[in-house]
């Protein structure tokens, strides 16, 4: 059992907390990854403190040394780690006072774990956004280049799973290429609710000093302190946003892996996975499984799980501070690494995939993807109206899975049957090609319009990298 005066709060207390106390108590197994961004608050906390009369500058200068070895030292694997300091704040400061002496006591003046948390999980929270925001504009850009790669290349467009229109493999990709771009839009949005620093706000109340919250809030790159020291110290909205942004990039993952899943089936052929992100069996030889797609679409379920388990801590949570708080950094460890490790798992599946037009040429015969065509085609050419034409078009779908065959191969007496009147298609008209060279109007699969699309996209990706 830990001594009483291993706790940087033992003057209250006559014993020391219980085992099972401490190990709920602990959070340096997780919390150790803030020791860079505490120690850099720190750094400009004891600056700051220093400027103000409360620290000389040589003991300014001793705290700055004292933590640079301290940083040296956790870097290197030499740093120790004990239950009974708790979390990564009590870690710094012990060993601190240790290699300084009295003077490393002083640096938490003007401060309270409660503001020290706060601007930690701040200012970490935003350097992985910003590490996101680098790996998200390169997925972009692979998007972009596959799509560019592809304005002939036929694909098929699906609904309800079911066999839908032909459209071009660039189109395709470019559904996705926005999703993700509205994904970006969003990581800017959320970098924005972490514009406010809460270094200063101290417990609750503020600090008992003239602590200058506008020059630590510039130093750490923030555009000013929180209006509030008790929202300061309080305010969990900006994980909250973090949280739902990784949910719903992860639900655009999800959607993409699981059309590649399919589509890298025996029985559907459209897409080839390199082997950089696949895997093997362990029973069957011939096994090449999409491992890497079905692990983060998986991964969308744990990150949802990650937002819900903070917003069910929050509901209902009293001002200010409460331990609840603690866990939530949990969630957002976990869910700044399933972003890493999402962002980067898309971009590599973009670089090891192939995919298959032939096969997909077939599907699109045998689905009757045309059969809307034919319907617009009697509606433009003999002004059927068009719910009629469809009843053609449909009856027509009906004969040729009776007979065997394809809307194309269906004779000019199988459309007069059908119809009760003469059908002459133009030659081509059943190519997917020609399908989609007569979808008209912005934002269609016609190439003209997916050209359109892609040059706003070079500058929807020229912006980004601008503002980065």
């Amino acid at each position: 059992m830990a001594d009483k005066t291993d706790k940087l709060w033992h003057g209250r207390f006559e014993a020391p907390p219980s085992k099972i106390t401490e190990e709920i108590s602990e959070s340096i197994s997780f919390d150790q990854v803030l020791y860079k961004v505490d120690i850099r608050a720190s750094l400009a906390h004891a600056r700051m403190l220093q400027s103000i009369g409360v620290l000389t500058a040589a003991e300014f200068n001793d705290i700055e040394r004292g933590l640079k070895q301290v940083e040296s030292e956790i870097e290197s694997g030499k740093f120790t780690y004990s239950a009974a300091l708790e979390d990564i704040h009590m870690h710094i400061e012990s060993r601190l006072t240790e290699v300084i002496g009295d003077t490393g006591k002083k640096l938490h003046t003007g401060r309270s774990r409660n503001d020290q948390v706060a601007v930690d999980t701040h200012l970490y929270t935003r350097e992985a956004l910003q590490a996101h925001r680098a790996d998200l504009t390169e997925l972009l850009k692979a998007f972009l280049n596959l799509a560019k790669q592809n304005l002939k290349t036929v694909w098929v467009g699906y609904t309800h799973l079911q066999i839908a229109q032909p459209v071009l493999l660039g189109h395709y990709l470019m559904a996705y290429f926005w999703q993700f771009a509205r994904d970006l839009e969003l990581l800017d949005f959320t970098l924005q609710s972490l514009r406010f620093s809460p270094l200063g706000s101290a417990a609750l109340g503020g600090a008992n000093y003239a602590v200058d919250r506008q020059m630590t809030a510039k130093e750490l790159g923030f555009a000013a302190p929180y209006p509030n020291s008790m929202d300061a110290v309080a305010n969990r909205d900006y994980q909250l946003n973090y949280h739902f942004w990784v949910t719903r990039l992860y639900l655009h993952i999800s959607r993409f892996c699981e059309d590649i899943i399919i589509y890298n089936t025996t029985e559907f052929g459209y897409v080839t996975l390199g082997d950089a992100v696949t895997t093997g069996s362990s029973i069957m030889p011939q096994k090449k499984n999409p491992d890497i797609a079905e692990l983060l679409r998986g991964k969308a379920g744990r990150v949802n799980g990650n937002l819900q388990a903070l917003v069910t801590n929050l509901k209902g949570l009293p001002m200010t501070y409460n331990r609840d708080l603690q866990e939530d950094k949990v969630y957002l460890f976990d869910s700044i690494q399933q972003a890493r490790q999402g962002l980067k798992g898309m971009l590599e599946i973009l670089q090891n995939i192939r995919f298959n037009e032939s096969r997909v040429l077939e599907n699109l015969s045998r689905g009757f993807a045309l059969a809307t065509d034919v319907a617009d085609y009697l509606v433009r050419e003999r002004q059927v109206p068009f719910r009629d034409a469809h009843a053609v078009a449909g009856s027509a779908v009906k004969l040729a899975e009776e007979q065997g065959k394809r809307l194309e191969t269906l004779t000019a007496a199988d459309w007069q049957k059908i119809a009760g009147y003469k059908i002459d298609f133009p030659e081509g008209f059943f190519t997917p090609l020609a399908s989609i060279a007569r979808r008209q109007g912005e934002g269609s699969t016609n190439p003209q319009a997916v050209g359109e699309q892609i040059a706003a996209a070079d500058r929807f990706v020229l912006e980004a990298t601008a503002k980065a």
